[in-house]
């Protein structure tokens, strides 16, 4: 193998291949000893580990082609490939040298420009920053809770084990393996989703912190942490029995007020901010249902028109007629945390600092346990993908239901085909309120 001049992490490549069937991920390139890298996979993010995997390798290999022995750890060693870049990229290359750099720090160091704080002082200063620019409420207790910051059942704040803010560290000594065991590692049994929102209020603290004089970073680390994109995950669905169980759990908390939400995103295929609402649309609202018998839907609005109208199967219908009103929000007040303790009593693993803040009278058994591993994780949007991939098996036709649910027929087969069976179907779309005797009437 001959070897490779001017290598450099550009070298190892991935490309995203788009098939007739399935997109693919290509990671391309050589090592500096010649070594051709070529590998296919199926998952952006696995691509993305093996790319860094080979490009760590590749500066392993890039002195004279061979693995060197180095008396200064891997860690210390990736630090200062990475301080490289860092000045090839501003200065050129070969412009500047680590030694040059570091006479210039201790030449030009004062405390006033530059103060290594510990990571506790450096959350406290982001989140007070957070505060004083009007962050929203909830967003900000989001952000406390991603970082570090939860409560127990008594409304104490503690520091949870394991966590950015639990780093006994200064800010500066944090490294990029601290930060993939920490939104990566598997010590931490948390959904895709929760890691995703940790890994973007990392980034969005350390932006902050890089420009700060008390806490300033010399870059943002995030970019060399990999970010699973949602985008990327295959859609899944609730099966019929765990669907049922949201259906039986809106009917038995809040006075069924929330039975009307689940009803439409499970059945109608809505989705999450159709229903309840966002800076670009109201929430829904009763007035927009059309009750004629047989021609049961809801009209969505857009900003300045209607923007589709969604036909409603015959059980969704079943399940909204007892709670139709002539007009007003179809979902109750205090809505998101009614939703949380509705996914809990239905079975699925939801964090106890979600279930604070609310009376769960009569709720406390079901409750038990609720952030148990033994529990199923909730699935990201997967009531309206549960309704698409149901609506998909029972009319097959693919341009229909794209229409009925609003969405480009691109790559809806490629989503949704296959995704669940006839005889699921069948039970899903049998998932019906229960009889008189239940304490419904559907002839209402």
């Amino acid at each position: 193998m001959r070897e490779v001049k001017n290598w450099s992490k550009k070298s190892i490549r991935v490309r995203k291949i788009k098939g007739k069937e399935r997109v693919s991920y290509n990671v391309d390139g050589t090592l500096p000893n010649g070594k051709r890298i070529r590998q296919r996979f199926y998952d952006q993010f696995d691509a993305e580990q093996f790319a860094e995997d080979c490009r760590v390798r590749g500066l392993n290999l890039k002195s004279e082609g061979v693995e060197r022995i180095s008396l200064i750890s891997g860690e210390q060693e990736r630090d200062a490939l990475s301080a490289l870049d860092i000045l090839t990229e501003k200065f050129g290359e070969g412009k500047w040298s680590l030694k040059k750099a570091a006479g210039w720090v201790v030449a030009n160091y004062s405390d006033q420009a530059w103060e290594d704080t510990h990571v506790g002082s450096a959350v406290k200063g982001f989140l007070d920053w957070k505060e004083e620019v009007g962050t929203k409420t909830n967003y900000l207790k989001k952000l406390r809770e991603a970082i570090g910051f939860i409560k127990d059942k008594d409304g104490k704040e503690f520091i949870r084990p394991g966590s950015f803010v639990a780093l006994d560290k200064l800010l500066n000594d944090i490294t990029i393996d601290d930060l993939k065991h920490l939104v990566l590692g598997e010590h931490w049994d948390v959904s895709d989703s929760t890691r995703r929102d940790l890994w973007k209020t990392l980034n969005h603290f350390y932006e902050w912190a890089s420009g700060v004089l008390p806490y300033r970073c010399s870059e943002n680390p995030m970019k060399h942490v990999v970010k699973k994109k949602a985008n990327d995950l295959d859609p899944e669905a609730f099966s019929p029995e765990q669907a049922q169980s949201l259906m039986d759990a809106a009917q038995r908390c809040f006075d069924s007020t929330t039975v009307p939400y689940f009803a439409i995103a499970l059945f109608a295929g809505l989705r999450p901010e159709e229903i309840r609402g966002n800076e670009d649309q109201p929430i829904l609202d009763w007035n927009q249902f059309n009750w004629d018998e047989g021609s049961e839907s809801i009209r969505l609005k857009g900003k300045k028109a209607w923007r589709r109208v969604v036909q409603l199967p015959v059980n969704c219908v079943a399940w909204l007629k007892p709670h139709k009103l002539d007009s007003g929000p179809v979902i109750p007040e205090n809505f998101l945390k009614k939703y949380d303790v509705v996914r809990a009593v239905a079975g699925f693993k939801i964090s106890k600092a979600r279930l604070y803040g609310i009376d769960k009278s009569g709720l406390e058994e079901e409750l038990k346990g609720s952030d148990s591993p033994d529990r199923p994780e909730w699935i990201r949007d997967g009531l309206r993908h549960s309704a698409l991939s149901y609506r998909l098996r029972d009319v097959q036709d693919t341009a229909r239901v794209c229409l009925w649910a609003g969405n480009s027929p691109k790559i809806f087969n490629a989503h949704y085909e296959g995704l669940v069976t006839d005889a699921d179907a069948k039970k899903y779309w049998a998932i019906t309120p229960p009889s008189n005797d239940g304490g419904y009437d559907e002839s209402k």
